[in-house]
C-alpha cells in the first residue's frame, strides 16, 4: 500500500531511523486508517530472542519504605521471566547526586536498555537523563519525578495532594485551635518531598489558618539525625503542637518523642506504614500516616517498559499517580 519495502514500514512504525519523514507520516497514517495492530504474541516470540535488561536505582539503603517497592520489582521481573525480562538493581544511601550519577554509569556499562530510577532533582540527573534518552534508552520515574526531562513517565503518588491531606488532617485534630507545628523533610533536592511541603503549605494558608508552621529541618531520611534533630526541635519549642514528617527518619523521631515524654502531647503525623513503623502507629505516637502504594511504584514502571520495547506502547499518561490511603491506630490493629 505504501509502495515501499517490508522493513522501511517496520522502521517507521517503531520510530527508528532511516526513513524519510514525509514517507514515515504516510505510513503511520495508512497503518491508522486500516486500524492495523501488530501481532503482540508475534512480538512476544521474538522478545525471546532479544532478552530486556532494566536498570533501577532506589535510595533503599536505610530506608524501609522501599523494600515493598523493590517487591514490586521482582514480582513484574519474575512475571516476565518467559520473555527475557531481568532487573539490575542498585541501591544507595541518601540523595547524593554524584552517587546516583555513578549508579547511572554502572548501570550502562552493564548494558540496559531502560530505566527505573527514583531520581534526585538536581540539573546534572536531568542532563544524564536526556542524554540515556537520546541514546534510546527510555526512562521512568518511580516514586518522585523530575523536571526537565523527556523520560517516559513518572510513576508514583501525587505529592502535592498528600501534602494537602496532611494538613488536612492537623486541621481536624486541631479543631481551630491555635496550633504550632515543625516540618521535618527527608531533603531539598528530592522533588516529591518539596511538593508534600508547598501541598501542605498551601492547605495550611487557605484552610488552616490555626495552624503555624515553625521551621522545617531536613533528616535525610536517617533515622539518628531525625531523632537528633527531634531533640532540637522539643529543646527549642517548648509549646509545639505537632510534627509533620514528608519522608523517612520516622522511627528517629518517635525515639526523641518516647524519650522525652512527648508522646500524645505532641502529635505526629507521617507518610507510609513500614515494618519498622507500623509498630509507632499501633502504640499511638504516630496520629495517623498517609500512604502511597510502594508496590505499584516498583511493579508498574517494568510492565510498562516491556510494553514499550514490545510494540512501542506509550504509557496511558505522563502522569501515573498510586493510590493514596490515610491510617490510624485502628486501621492496624485488631481490637476484638
Amino acid at each position: 500500500m505504501a509502495g515501499v519495502s517490508r522493513g522501511t514500514v517496520d522502521r517507521a512504525l517503531n520510530n527508528r531511523n532511516g526513513v524519510n519523514p514525509d514517507v514515515a507520516q504516510q505510513i503511520r497514517k495508512l497503518a491508522a486508517e486500516t486500524g492495523y495492530k501488530t501481532n503482540r504474541a508475534a512480538l512476544g516470540l521474538a522478545a525471546r530472542k532479544r532478552p530486556l535488561k532494566i536498570g533501577a536505582i532506589f535510595p533503599v539503603e536505610g530506608n524501609k519504605f522501599f523494600d515493598d517497592v523493590i517487591a514490586g520489582v521482582r514480582a513484574a521481573e519474575e512475571a516476565l521471566a518467559d520473555n527475557g525480562v531481568t532487573v539490575s538493581l542498585k541501591t544507595m544511601k541518601g540523595f547524593s547526586a554524584e552517587g546516583q550519577l555513578h549508579l547511572i554509569d554502572e548501570l550502562c556499562s552493564e548494558g540496559i536498555q531502560a530505566l527505573v530510577i527514583a531520581a534526585i532533582n538536581e540539573k546534572e540527573i536531568a542532563q544524564k537523563v536526556n542524554e540515556l534518552v537520546e541514546l534510546g534508552i527510555p526512562v521512568i520515574a518511580s516514586n518522585t519525578d523530575i523536571e526537565k526531562t523527556s523520560r517516559l513517565c513518572y510513576i508514583g503518588t501525587d505529592y502535592q495532594k498528600s501534602g494537602e491531606i496532611a494538613a488536612g488532617l492537623m486541621g481536624l485534630v486541631a479543631d481551630k485551635r491555635q496550633w504550632k507545628t515543625v516540618i521535618l523533610t527527608g531533603s531539598i533536592h528530592v522533588l516529591g518531598h518539596n511538593q508534600r511541603i508547598a501541598g501542605f503549605n498551601d492547605a495550611v494558608r487557605l484552610n488552616h489558618p490555626n495552624i503555624k508552621i515553625m521551621d522545617i529541618f531536613e533528616t535525610l531520611d536517617d533515622v539518628d539525625k531525625a531523632y537528633a534533630d527531634t531533640f532540637d526541635i522539643l529543646e527549642k519549642y517548648r509549646d509545639l503542637d505537632a510534627i509533620y514528617m514528608t519522608a523517612g527518619g520516622i522511627g528517629g523521631a518517635c525515639r526523641a518523642l518516647t524519650e522525652t515524654g512527648n508522646v500524645g502531647k505532641i502529635k505526629l503525623f507521617t507518610h507510609d506504614c513500614t515494618s519498622e513503623t507500623k509498630p509507632f502507629l499501633e502504640s499511638g505516637i504516630i496520629s495517623a500516616t498517609i500512604c502511597q502504594d510502594p508496590f505499584q511504584q516498583g511493579y508498574m514502571p517494568v510492565m510498562l517498559l516491556f510494553d514499550y520495547f514490545l510494540d512501542k506502547k506509550t504509557p496511558a499518561a505522563d502522569l501515573i499517580h498510586t493510590k493514596i490511603d490515610i491510617l490510624i491506630r485502628e486501621s492496624v490493629i485488631d481490637n476484638r
